[in-house]
């Protein structure tokens, strides 16, 4: 499944979590992003899902943000690790807002003990959306704080890989 990865605000893709999803049977497209410099980050992500034929997103923290909105967008399903969903002010390019997502199936990690990302603003976010075709899961993680270490990376995957299969 050729899949987008998209990493946090002032991180990169790790070869490890690189290594976990290509493990997994995905085909990855991992960008570097500076998100605090590039323009047009948002215009970018689009042109290179569409062009690469992206069947999947994956996102962590403002990644997650950036890759919630082009699952509704581009209608991909997507695996979100503490989405930052109240970062809108971030980039110097409007990120737009969907009115119609067309996201068949969205995951949401989120940790218990997320010192930057708030969880229980995130699961209300998600829970005030007004998407009725969205198949949505949301899994709270109890020992989890904002970065996703290795062995929760990877389980959290194969939870999504495994609620994608019984999607189809």
């Amino acid at each position: 499944m050729r899949t987008l990865y998209l990493h946090g605000l002032d991180s990169h893709p790790t070869p490890e979590k690189n290594a976990i999803m290509k493990k997994a049977g995905l085909k990855l497209t991992a960008l570097h992003i500076s998100y605090r410099e590039k323009l047009g980050v948002y215009e970018t992500l689009k042109d290179t899902a569409i062009r690469k034929n992206i069947e999947f997103i994956i996102g962590s923290s403002l990644g997650g943000y950036l890759g919630n909105t082009l699952a509704e967008d581009l209608g991909l399903p997507c695996l979100l690790y503490n989405p930052a969903m109240h970062y809108t002010d971030v980039f110097y390019s409007k990120i737009p807002v969907i009115e119609n997502s067309k996201c068949p199936l969205r995951m949401v990690v989120l940790g218990k003990n997320d010192p930057a990302i708030n969880p229980h603003f995130t699961a209300k976010v998600f829970s005030e959306k007004n998407d009725t075709d969205i198949n949505q899961r949301i899994i709270t993680c109890h020992w989890l704080e904002h970065e996703i270490d290795l062995l929760t990376f990877e389980e959290m995957l194969h939870w999504a890989m495994f609620h994608l299969k019984s999607a189809k």
